[in-house]
């Protein structure tokens, strides 16, 4: 017979996890609530005479029950989550991996009958923790990824390492972020979900844009050992070792690159890729490289042009760089570059701007950038093909060559910077150094 150290019972052919409420706990609950949690772990006694299978469910039945009751103790009702953490025990038992009911019911017809079916075999159907295991029953417990960050900074906040309180603030603000990349690619779910499928996605996301954006492996490297942490710690504050999944475990890490990109050399810009037939290019790419190459601008700031900030008829022809519908990468990066020779060719062509990528920059670059792959070998251990994003690099590189100030530099290509603080670079002046180095 089970040892009732571990709280667990045989009632109506079942083995049960059964333990009395604490009178701390219970005066905090609705009134009218059983003063005994009953939940059964689905293990038939005849099945499992001496309990060892069902010792193991009651453990963890008993770990979720402990965190529920001292979250309520210490104030912290809207945290306690015991039914989601009890399914996610449950699920695990008959072999699946715990779901909300939201997402239950965004899985294939198949998946779902087989867990019904599940259910219907162990006779453990008209079971609520049961149901709630396979069929979810809750959207989402308090646990979730949305609050994640701002409850781990509440808890290392004493333990600040010497840090002021603005350094602080930058610390918290950074894990914040982090998580919300996160969510933005699997979702706001129960943390205790989280899948290796979850942390995998967050990887090929970041590989991403680190391919197509002016981005290093640092920042992703950081975001990706911050989720992580934040998971971890918040399993560990809480008791919920036994239900780690330890999603991250093992997930590849970038390899730490130089932050500077390598540009492409004038002479293969000029003579091999501005004389190359585009054809194999999608033709609105194509227009959109030749924009970049002209004016220095990222990609993501070309594809988000509107019809507005497209200016052909004006006595300088020129583009305008705002932060609307998204932000911009700095301070200086909201800015106006004339428009002079290839540029201004492709924007007379799109003069309505790039609708099928305004916010698809990544894509538009993906595309470049394996068209781009036709002219130049294959890199090194270590290296990387050059991309669309080089060619700011020889924009810049064409700005050093005809002597132009640290604020015009500045001024066209939107980088953050120390030049004189006073006075405002005028579009005649941008102009007369953009025609100088103009293809």
């Amino acid at each position: 017979m089970a040892s009732k150290q571990h709280h667990l019972h045989p009632i109506n052919g079942f083995w049960y996890y059964r333990r009395r409420v604490p009178k701390a706990v219970l005066s905090q609950l609705a009134p009218g609530t059983k003063p005994i949690v009953k939940l059964s772990t689905g293990i038939h006694v005849i099945d499992d005479p001496n309990g060892c299978r069902a010792i193991k469910t009651a453990i963890k039945f008993d770990e979720a029950q402990e965190r529920d009751w001292a979250l309520r103790v210490e104030g912290r009702a809207d945290e306690a989550s015991h039914l989601t953490v009890a399914s996610i025990a449950r699920a695990k038992v008959h072999g699946y991996r715990y779901r909300p009911a939201d997402e239950v019911a965004g899985l294939p017809l198949n998946e779902v009958l087989e867990r019904i079916e599940v259910l219907m075999r162990s006779g453990s159907i008209d079971q609520k923790i049961d149901r709630t295991a396979l069929l979810g029953g809750v959207s989402k417990s308090s646990i979730i990824l949305s609050k994640a960050a701002a409850s781990y900074n509440a808890f290392l906040r004493a333990d600040h390492n010497g840090k002021s309180p603005n350094q602080l603030l930058k610390a918290e603000k950074k894990k914040e972020a982090a998580m919300r990349r996160f969510i933005g690619v699997v979702g706001d779910k129960d943390l205790l979900t989280v899948s290796r499928e979850d942390a995998l996605a967050f990887r090929k996301w970041w590989s991403d844009r680190i391919e197509n954006e002016d981005i290093t492996s640092e920042l992703a490297i950081k975001d990706i050992q911050d989720v992580r942490m934040i998971i971890a710690t918040i399993i560990e504050r809480d008791g919920l070792q036994a239900f780690d999944q330890k999603a991250f475990d093992g997930i590849k890490n970038f390899k730490r690159q130089n932050n500077q990109r390598e540009a492409w050399p004038l002479e293969t810009v000029r003579d091999t890729i501005l004389r190359a037939d585009p054809a194999d290019l999608e033709a609105v790419c194509h227009d959109i490289m030749l924009v970049v190459i002209g004016t220095g601008a990222r990609p993501s700031e070309v594809v988000a042009l509107q019809p507005h900030h497209i200016h052909l008829t004006h006595n300088i022809p020129h583009i305008e760089i705002a932060a609307e519908g998204r932000e911009v990468k700095t301070a200086n990066a909201k800015r106006k570059i004339p428009l002079t020779g290839i540029a201004l060719e492709a924007m007379r062509r799109n003069a309505q701007g790039f609708e099928r990528y305004n916010d698809r920059a990544a894509v538009a670059c993906a595309k470049i950038n394996a068209w781009l792959r036709q002219f130049q070998p294959q890199p090194e251990e270590g290296d990387v093909y050059k991309t669309v994003y080089c060619f700011r690099h020889s924009f810049a590189n064409r700005l050093y060559e005809v002597h132009a100030t640290d604020k015009m530099r500045i001024s066209l290509m939107g980088h953050e910077g120390t030049g004189p603080k006073y006075g405002e670079v005028p579009l005649s002046a941008k102009a007369q150094v953009m025609d100088q180095i103009a293809f």
